[in-house]
């Protein structure tokens, strides 16, 4: 009997459709046998290339239909399908070729321009993914989902407003509740982009209630609530999420951290209380009360924790921090001692058993230990302040060549942004948009300023134009900064000198009378800074240096005859860059005007 290979293949793709690849492959297996005149048969190949892709047995699919192209070119469909597997398969400039090879056979072929943009998406490509998408809704003017992935990209490339517009009219054109949710889930980002808060706040509401199913849009509402300072619906909604997901830690700790900066004490951590007793949310809770400074209770929950599963690395790192803030460095000495025997992997340990022997004046045994953890992570900036201690303590000269506080750390007097003739015209303005920006309560609790506010979310990227004029005179300073940076692969901050530069975070800080910064680091950065916007007439004061920035006194006490090692006085339009390694802080001030400054992190790209 003949088996007619195109009755076969129509019927396989039926069974494909309906999910039945078992039945599927014993159809084709006759058509596979070795000798069978249809083995190579191109389209049998592909058949069973699709078969092997519903199996998840993609390298053998992968194959199948090479072997299928090979045999006949002009196939877009297998083409295509071969550049989905490649994708899936991480085989990322095989795909794209493999897209583009398809879309060559059949310019029309829609699936082909959208999936070629997504992977260009996906590889941070964004204008050539603009492109893709582009050739696509040209091919299809109709393509929903295709509008969806373009604005996401415009988004990204910072074009918003393209974003929204285009968004807006895709919304008219669909009737997809689906396909709707995502488009208005775009245009609140693209909104929220150009903080057109209540607009993007309607627009969540909209995809939410379009996907019920969605509840990560939760988060967006409660940001757009906070944006547009909705302070008691924004607590009803926390409230509840945690009746229906008692166990999300995420939403306790950024709901107790709320009531933290509201000042509303007797509610703070109270929702732990109504909540199960699992171990992640007793190590969050024991968490915000370290960052409250309630070390003792933290203590108390680390060792029931600890009690619980005496294994507990996080439990009992956590304790060790907590005795070490209470004095008792005997005992977090043993426990960290213990912990960095067991676990010699962890730089975090290591680090921390580093600052308790600092304590413990020791700092030979403090410079071994912060050495081991830099082993592990070389870039660790917390590893590198502790090193610079270590051998601050015992007049090593490293400690200058690591800090270099005369050569590393630069200031920098701008000149006024585009479109201001002075900087004083362009502050003024500046400090009036960031006071609005700032939110009505007290600071972070997990943050390093005492007696003010900081504002949230990325401060770069709010799309206001004062902000992003002063950004762009940042950008140059920084460029140049990183260009007059002497070149040396031995040294931890100098060897990562590159000429192109991220920001991986931006903030204003408002200190009001008394306020200050405690000593710290910035353990995401390689730069960091602080622009003065605003300053009182109190850091006039060259005697007491109040409100200056200080450096090289660490976060805790290791009796350093003269801890501070460079003050530097503030003045509006002063840019001043450092290692984000440094240890710095604020000198307090008094005055009944607040300082106002921008901070950011860079990294190299």
């Amino acid at each position: 009997m003949v088996i007619s290979p195109a009755l076969v293949l129509q019927q396989v793709g039926q069974l494909l459709q309906q999910g039945d690849a078992a039945t599927a492959e014993r159809m084709l297996s006759p058509l596979m046998a070795p000798g069978a005149s249809t083995a190579a048969h191109p389209g049998v190949l592909h058949a069973m290339g699709l078969v092997r892709l519903r199996q998840d047995r993609r390298e053998e699919a992968a194959a199948l239909l090479s072997r299928s192209l090979a045999a006949e070119p002009r196939q877009p469909s297998a083409a295509l399908n071969l550049g989905k597997i490649y994708a899936g398969l991480g085989r990322t400039d095989e795909a794209q070729a493999t897209f583009r090879s398809a879309i060559k056979l059949k310019p029309d072929l829609a699936d082909a321009h959208f999936e070629l943009g997504n992977l260009l998406h996906d590889g941070g490509q964004l204008e050539e993914a603009q492109n893709a998408y582009r050739r696509l809704l040209r091919v299809m003017p109709g393509h929903g989902p295709g509008k969806l992935a373009l604005a996401a990209v415009l988004i990204e490339a910072g074009q918003p407003d393209q974003a929204e517009t285009l968004l807006t009219r895709a919304l008219a054109e669909t009737a997809d509740a689906r396909l709707k949710s995502g488009l208005h889930y775009n245009l609140a980002l693209a909104q929220r982009a150009q903080r057109k808060h209540a607009a993007a706040l309607a627009n969540f509401e909209s995809a939410q209630a379009l996907d019920p199913a969605r509840g990560d849009l939760d988060f967006h509402r409660l940001q757009m609530l906070q944006e547009l300072n909705r302070t008691q619906e924004v607590l009803a909604l926390y409230r509840a999420i945690l009746a229906r997901e008692p166990m999300n830690d995420n939403v306790h700790r950024h709901y107790n951290e709320l009531l933290y900066r509201m000042g509303r004490d007797e509610e703070f951590l109270a929702s732990y209380g109504r909540a199960p007793k699992t171990a992640r949310l007793l190590l969050d809770k024991a968490s915000l009360l370290a960052s409250a400074n309630r070390q003792a209770e933290a203590h108390e929950v680390y060792a029931e924790l600890m009690a619980r599963d005496p294994a507990d690395k996080h439990a009992a790192s956590g304790a060790a921090t907590a005795l070490n803030a209470l004095g008792r460095l005997e005992e977090a000495g043993a426990l960290l001692e213990s912990l960095v025997a067991r676990h010699p992997d962890d730089q975090n340990l290591h680090i921390n058993y580093a600052a308790v022997l600092l304590r413990r004046g020791d700092p030979q045994k403090a410079a071994a230990q912060a050495e081991l953890g830099l082993r592990i992570e070389p870039h660790s900036q917390l590893g590198l302040a502790t090193l610079g201690t270590a051998w601050r303590m015992m007049a090593d000269a490293r400690d200058e060549i690591l800090n270099g506080y005369d050569s590393l750390i630069r200031v920098f007097d701008l000149e006024p942004p585009e479109g201001f003739s002075d900087m004083a015209a362009f502050n003024a303005e500046l400090c009036g948009f960031l006071a609005g920006a700032h939110p009505d309560a007290r600071e972070p609790v997990s943050q390093s300023l005492r007696g003010g506010t900081q504002t949230p979310d990325h401060l770069f990227a709010g799309g206001h134009v004062l902000v992003d004029r002063l950004a762009a005179r940042i950008s140059q300073t920084v460029a140049r900064y990183i260009a007059e940076l002497k070149e040396d692969q031995s040294h931890p901050f100098l060897s990562r000198r590159a000429e192109k530069f991220l920001y991986s975070g931006s903030w204003s800080s408002r200190l009001g009378d008394c306020g200050y910064h405690v000593n710290h680091v910035h353990p995401g950065g390689w730069i960091s800074s602080c622009y003065y916007a605003g300053v009182p007439d109190a850091v006039k004061d060259e005697t007491a240096r109040q409100g200056w920035i200080k450096f090289g006194e660490p976060g805790f006490d290791v009796a350093l005859a003269d801890p501070v090692r460079r003050a530097i006085q503030p003045a509006p339009g002063r840019l001043v860059l450092f290692p984000s390694y440094m240890w710095h802080g604020t000198i307090p001030f008094r005055s009944a005007s607040p300082r106002t400054t921008i901070a950011f992190d860079a990294v190299p790209q």
